[in-house]
């Protein structure tokens, strides 16, 4: 099996997942500064856990899905 049977575009798949990941990310990053600058804090504090659940999510399913898809292809012998 080849890298391209594997998905037809493989570099425009993975743009789109490092964009996921980085907004994920960012947003992660501007949460509490939201917070700290008293924008809807109530509503904001309410929503946190299920906020970083999310992108935290996000994160952990993007640097696993990367790693687990690098050791198969490595794995099958399709990346030399």
């Amino acid at each position: 099996m080849t890298a391209e049977e594997l998905h037809p575009d493989p570099i425009s798949r993975w743009k789109h997942r490092r964009r996921m990941a980085y907004a994920a990310l960012v947003a992660s990053l501007l949460y509490p500064l939201l917070v700290l600058m008293n924008i809807a804090t109530d509503a904001l504090v309410s929503l946190a856990w299920p906020f970083y659940g999310l992108t935290g999510s996000v994160l952990a399913v993007y640097i696993g899905g990367s790693v687990w898809e690098t050791i198969s292809i490595t794995k099958d012998g399709i990346r030399q």
